[in-house]
């Protein structure tokens, strides 16, 4: 049975020769077989074996390098099938990033906007400018406000490019100089500081404040980048000490603010960075327009910085131009030489106490010159300038707006009015554009007092007196005498208010000034008792605490047999114990002095130039 089912079963043809693998040709490589038969549809890569598109190699370009056709994938994902899905993610790509575009560039403007009402409020620019030449003004001011708040250091290279910018446009007859006019024609030359300053007299108030401002700014920018140099290869100002070349053999090493970002610069590749400070306080100095103080201003900080060069002699000559300017400034209904000697600089009186016309310019230029003479050793030149002033300043006569006729504060205004007229009178002073503030007093006009009683300038001349009456009889208490009677004063004008009524840039100025004179006042007191009391103690243990300078024929009869001995101790003692006293109360206005601050006003205030009494004849 099975034998027959074998023999009748049919026979299945073979679907191909079976071939062994032996057969095939080494070299041939092996061939793909096709699943169907459209073979061009279906062979995506040249491959070992076929490819489907779900069996596509993501690595096929990693393996390729050099193939520039398109990619298969990227092929396959632009499908038709997800053509228009693509299209509409592109479009709402580049929707939302116009949008984000366009908030971020609305937004920066409106920062802008908002950054320039805030300084235009906190410090008007003249109108009259462009907006490139206000807009350098806003960023120059920005750098020094970081010093003058304690924020950090001023960079000067860039205060003094920027505002060196803002004066080229100034003067550029085809930007913010139209108008301007030479005082002679192809204009003035002076040796050694060039161009002489134009005829502004036809421009307003507000382009001639921001004209001496930028002059300033770069006189100032001018002194502190007087010992740098500008590395040209990289625009980089750095100190004359780490210059490396023949005139400087022992360079220094940069400093760590800078060695990070530069190494030190070579003399070759080195320039000044700056123009000399006297070519800008000669522009202010033979400028047609500013007024009396702006060009005493200008003097008596040229004359400073002469000064601190060194060149006494030149900063003397200085001073007695900045004495000429103020007496130039006198009203017209007053002679000169009636006020003032032309020779000694000391004030008139034509009474025992009265002093005639006397400006406030003209007290400030000869105090300047009096602090001159006591710091270069003059002493007798400086004493009866200071005397003269002090007395004009007692003399003057009250002012008819005094204390109590001044205007009122702007917080009491603010607090009569009602609730809905405070609301008004916010809105309408927010919407109205901030105006550039009026012109201050020139200075030229007869000296007025506003109170009966004393004022931080007569404090400020007592300690003056005070310094040099010391410096020259440390063992008279005259010197002593006026510096705690100046503490004094300075201390009841600081409890008063300041010795000025309001918010004003002159009341902020006269309260610094009594900061500073009472931190000076108070120093000045202390180094004075330490000194009289080692003086006090060395007498003591000599002859009985009374010197033969000092001591009356009645103290010492004692050695002929009389009891002046005893006294004298005694006394000794009494002068002993009143200096110990006054020790104390020092003692005690220094803690006031480190707890209230004050002696950061003083700083600030002697780096603005506006307080701060020391003739430096005998301290530091």
């Amino acid at each position: 049975m099975l034998a027959r089912r074998l023999v009748h079963a049919p026979r299945i043809p073979p679907t191909r020769p079976l071939r062994p693998p032996s057969l095939i040709a080494p070299q041939q490589p092996p061939r793909p077989r096709p699943f169907t038969q459209h073979t061009p549809l279906l062979l995506l890569a040249r491959a070992a074996r076929p490819q489907l598109p779900y069996l596509a190699q993501p690595a096929f370009r990693a393996q390729h390098p050099g193939f520039l056709g398109p990619n298969p994938q990227l092929a396959r994902l632009l499908s038709t099938e997800t053509r228009q899905y693509v299209r509409e993610q592109v479009a709402l790509a580049a929707k939302w990033t116009a949008i984000a575009w366009t908030f971020a560039v609305l937004g920066a403007i409106a920062f802008t906007g908002y950054a320039i009402e805030v300084e235009e409020r906190r410090q008007a620019s003249p109108e009259e400018w462009r907006f490139w030449t206000r807009w350098g003004l806003r960023a120059a001011r920005q750098q020094l406000r970081v010093g003058d708040e304690g924020r950090g250091v001023v960079d000067w290279a860039a205060v003094g490019s920027g505002m060196r910018r803002c004066l080229s446009r100034l003067e550029d007859p085809s930007l913010d100089g139209t108008g301007l006019e030479e005082q002679a024609e192809g204009g003035l030359l002076i040796p050694g500081a060039g161009k002489a300053g134009f005829d502004i007299s036809g421009k307003s108030w507000p382009w001639r404040a921001g004209y001496f401002e930028v002059i300033m700014a770069c006189a100032a920018a001018a002194e502190h980048l007087d010992g740098m140099v500008l590395d040209t290869t990289r625009s980089m100002v750095f100190p004359r000490e780490v210059m490396i070349g023949p005139s400087n053999p022992d360079p220094r090493p940069i400093p760590p603010y800078m060695a990070a970002v530069a190494a030190a610069p070579r003399e070759e590749n080195c320039t000044r960075p700056f123009d000399p400070p006297e070519k800008y306080y000669t522009r202010v100095l033979t400028t047609k327009g500013f007024t009396t103080r702006q060009k005493l201003d200008a003097a008596l900080a040229y004359a400073n910085w002469l000064e601190f060069q060194g060149l006494d002699g030149s900063a003397e000559e200085v001073y007695r131009w900045g004495v000429d300017i103020a007496r130039a400034g006198l009203p017209l209904a007053l002679n000169p030489d009636d006020v003032i000697d032309s020779q000694t600089s000391v004030l008139r009186s034509h009474d025992a106490t009265a002093t005639l016309g006397a400006t406030a310019n003209l007290l400030r230029s000869i105090t300047s010159l009096a602090i001159h003479h006591a710091r270069t050793g003059d002493v007798s030149a400086a004493l009866p300038i200071l005397l003269s002033v002090l007395r004009a300043q007692r003399s003057a006569p009250l002012s008819p707006y005094s204390d109590t006729q001044l205007p009122q504060q702007p917080a009491q205004e603010a607090a009569q009015k009602t609730d809905i007229a405070a609301t008004l009178h916010f809105f309408r002073t927010f919407l109205q554009p901030p105006k550039f503030p009026p012109p201050p007093p020139s200075g030229d006009l007869p000296l007025t007092r506003t109170s009966e009683r004393p004022s931080c300038e007569e404090s400020e001349l007592m300690l003056y007196i005070g310094e040099i009456l010391f410096a020259t009889s440390p063992q008279s208490s005259e010197g002593l005498g006026w510096t705690r009677q100046a503490v004094t004063v300075a201390e009841a004008n600081l409890q008063a208010g300041g010795g000025a009524v309001g918010f004003s840039a002159e009341a902020k100025e006269a309260k610094g000034k009594c900061r500073a004179c009472l931190a000076t006042g108070v120093e000045n007191w202390g180094i004075m008792l330490e000194r009289m009391l080692e003086q006090e103690q060395r007498l003591s243990a000599v002859d009985g605490g009374v010197s033969s300078r000092e001591a009356g024929w009645f103290e010492w009869k004692g050695w002929f047999g009389g009891d002046g001995g005893a006294k004298g101790r005694v006394l000794g003692e009494l002068r002993t114990g009143v200096l110990e006293a006054e020790v104390e109360r020092v003692e005690a206005l220094r803690e006031r002095i480190v707890r209230e601050g004050i002696g950061e006003e003083m700083e600030r205030a002697r780096g603005a130039g506006g307080g701060g009494a020391s003739t430096g004849v005998w301290i530091g």
